[in-house]
């Protein structure tokens, strides 16, 4: 018994498609190669079932390896190799072109034959009287097809011999006859929407029958109107796929600069360079390694500074406390020598004794003098051994127990900046007075000491403010709540203050004093008036609400400004 013939393409580049005669097992085992041996799905050409290749080799589609995927490595399941994935993960993975190849070869074998029992089925015109035959002629009268033999056979009689006939390459289009009516051929389409499934119709169905009375057009005009709708689709299909084409080209691109791969150039010896591309996934991941490179080193600079400010401080106190050291050695040695004349003397007569007074009083009041000296050391000693430090946010180390910071007062006149000076130093109201010139005052809180420049808001004297702005690291801005009028003035003033370039890197603290009153402005409605976030936007900034009657607010300000200052490690002592 002879095995089943079948027909597959040979995968030969140079010689494209051609035939290969194999039997039935060989086919079945090829085809086993174009499915996916954990799915057991055909492979395709796009989509989920799209074969890629693995580190080892094996071939597994899209659908499974996803499932596979562990982070950034696919185990293969048939050997356990382990394959990396890139930034791309699975899509990264290579496609398997020889099976692609296969598939696409196989997919243009099947529409070939299609095509060409299609071209043959309406190309070659059998005879109407004997089907084995191809007809050669047409009869225009009998409206038959018909070959050479049985046109002659059939057309012998005198009449049949009149019946003009033509080749049947000149035949014309001849609509099919009725369903209904035999007789007659279909001449008309029917334009009711009721009659969509079944448009077609002779005339008697137009006159008398199912279509009487409906809208109607010849059949060659409504089959003219399709194919020219049909040529508009095609056309605009067509330019879809060139889009898309298009679309797909660029995203292959913009993948290539991504990922980066290999230019290949020809040297003038003919020879072929590979030059390798670095994609912009690799350059950020450069720059990243040489930004966060650069942090490291400033960094150790920083560490290194601040351990170099520890160990000035480490050495200059315990120089301080080996000379103490000394001076307590050769005092208790002086102490010794005096309770050694004093314990003489004791012994000694009475005259002795009197002779010996004037030296032993001189010896008491020297030890007096170094007890006065001891009561100081002893005073300093009191102290916390441990070293008090803090951390600046820009890494600096600080050593001992209060932090100094420079802070300008500023706003417009009658604003209470004094009133609020006064009442963080002394806890006190002060009724608002125009201050002329300025007021300097030095205010501890938590571990930062806080030297404030009240400067006057009257506008004569706001264009010397500039001349307080050097080394200031923070600014109050105080601004009336209750004073609807000034606001677009305060609003200027405070927009001038920003653009500073010697306050761009000082805290912007802003109080909105007089919150106790009834008339004041809640916060919300000032920051929408003022549009503080559009002015300080980029800046280290805070609106509080404060009352410098009360003292509502105000070392809430002073712990923000404390809080930015310092760093999380705010105090270690």
């Amino acid at each position: 018994m002879k095995s089943k013939i079948v027909w597959l393409p040979c995968l030969d580049t140079k010689a494209g498609v051609i035939g290969t005669s194999i039997n039935e097992s060989s086919c079945f085992d090829i085809f086993k190669t174009l499915e996916c041996r954990i799915c057991d799905d055909l492979f395709a050409q796009h989509g989920e079932k799209v074969p890629r290749v693995l580190s080892c080799g094996h071939s597994i589609c899209h659908e499974c390896l996803s499932k596979l995927q562990n982070e950034t490595v696919v185990q293969c399941p048939f050997d356990r190799t382990s394959t990396n994935l890139g930034d791309a993960g699975i899509w990264g993975l290579k496609k398997n072109f020889a099976l692609l190849e296969l598939l696409e070869r196989l997919e243009q074998l099947k529409e070939s034959k299609a095509l060409t029992e299609f071209v043959d089925e309406a190309c070659v015109t059998k005879c109407d009287e004997d089907d084995r035959h191809q007809a050669d002629l047409f009869c225009t009268v009998c409206l038959t097809n018909l070959c050479n033999f049985c046109a002659k056979e059939t057309h012998k009689s005198r009449t049949l011999l009149l019946h003009k006939k033509i080749p049947i390459s000149e035949k014309p289009r001849i609509n099919p006859p009725c369903s209904l009516h035999c007789a007659h051929i279909l001449e008309f389409a029917c334009l009711e929407e009721s009659c969509r499934e079944s448009p077609l119709m002779c005339y008697i169905c137009k006159d008398y029958g199912v279509h009487k009375g409906h809208k109607h057009v010849l059949i060659e005009d409504e089959a003219e109107n399709i194919r020219k709708s049909i040529q508009n689709a095609l056309q605009h299909v067509k330019t879809f796929s060139a889009e898309v084409t298009a679309f797909s080209r660029k995203l292959a691109e913009i993948s290539e600069k991504i990922e980066g791969g290999v230019s290949i150039s020809c040297s003038n010896n003919g020879e072929v360079i590979q030059i390798p591309v670095i994609g912009n996934a690799e350059i950020a991941r450069l720059r990243i390694r040489e930004y966060f490179n650069e942090l490291r080193d400033t960094i150790r600079q920083q560490e290194n500074e601040a351990l170099s400010v520890v160990n000035s401080y480490v050495r200059e106190n315990l120089c301080s406390i080996r000379q103490q050291q000394e001076d307590m050695a050769v005092l208790i040695s002086q102490i010794t020598h005096v309770c050694s004349q004093c314990d003489q003397a004791l012994l000694r007569s009475d005259a002795e004794v009197i002779q010996a007074r004037a030296n032993i009083v001189n010896l008491l009041d020297a030890v007096q003098q170094q007890q006065q000296y001891f009561t100081e050391l002893s005073e300093l000693c009191k102290e916390d051994p441990e070293i008090p430090f803090a951390f600046t946010k820009d890494n600096r180390v600080h050593i001992g127990p209060k932090m100094e910071m420079r802070v300008l007062a500023l706003g417009l006149d009658n604003g209470g900046k004094t009133s609020i000076l006064f009442k963080l130093k002394q806890n006190e109201f002060v009724s608002a007075i125009t201050t002329i010139g300025f007021n300097v005052e030095t205010i501890e809180h938590k571990s930062v000491k806080f030297t404030i420049w009240d400067v006057g808001g009257v506008q004569k004297l706001r264009p010397l403010w500039r001349h307080y702005y050097l080394n200031t690291q923070a600014v109050i801005f105080v601004i009336d709540s209750t004073n609807l009028e000034r606001l677009f003035e305060a609003q200027e003033e405070l927009t001038k203050l920003l653009a500073e370039k010697r306050l761009q890197d000082a805290l912007i603290l802003i109080y909105a004093n007089k919150q106790d009153l009834p008339s004041a402005l809640s916060l919300d409605d000032l920051r929408e008036k003022i549009g503080i976030h559009r002015l300080c936007s980029g800046r280290t900034w805070t609106l509080i609400g404060c009352s410098a009657h009360t003292g509502t607010g105000l070392n809430e300000g002073l712990d923000w400004l404390a809080r930015q200052f310092l760093s999380e490690f705010d105090n270690l002592s």
